[in-house]
């Protein structure tokens, strides 16, 4: 086998694998943080706003584990009217779970731990609390 036998066939081996490189690639799930990104970004002030009146409270909403339970907790005296939980998985957008709101007697809301896969999670907390609107992200490590 000469010289321009070897070349042909290092450059058909190489176009194999460039071709193999882009079948696999379209193949690959995309999980975009959000399906409506573009929509949800030209919305951020609205979100500013939330996150600036969480900052300006003086007592905060607390998310935590506590035998083997996520528990949110609430200052015994903070309205909520209405709210949403939504765990947001990074690495996997289809495991995300959005949550109303319920609190219990105490100001709290229990979520089991088995309900969820080990990993990083970020817990996005939205309530209204009399006229104005809160927003805070947490990370939390299952």
């Amino acid at each position: 086998m000469n010289w321009g036998h070897k070349i042909t066939i290092t450059f058909i081996l190489f176009a194999a694998l460039i071709i193999t490189m882009v079948v696999i690639s379209f193949q690959q799930e995309v999980h975009l943080v959000a399906p409506d990104y573009y929509e949800e970004e030209l919305a951020y002030q609205d979100q500013i706003d939330k996150m600036q009146n969480y900052h300006d409270l003086v007592q905060k909403p607390s998310l935590s584990l506590v035998n083997q339970e996520i528990v949110l907790i609430f200052p015994p005296d903070m309205v909520v009217s209405q709210g949403q939980v939504h765990f947001y998985r990074p690495s996997h957008s289809g495991l995300d779970k959005s949550v109303e709101i319920h609190l219990d007697s105490n100001n709290q809301q229990r979520f089991a731990q088995s309900d969820f896969h080990k990993g990083l999670w970020k817990a996005k907390l939205s309530w209204k609390g009399g006229e104005k609107e809160f927003f805070v992200e947490n990370s939390i490590v299952l």
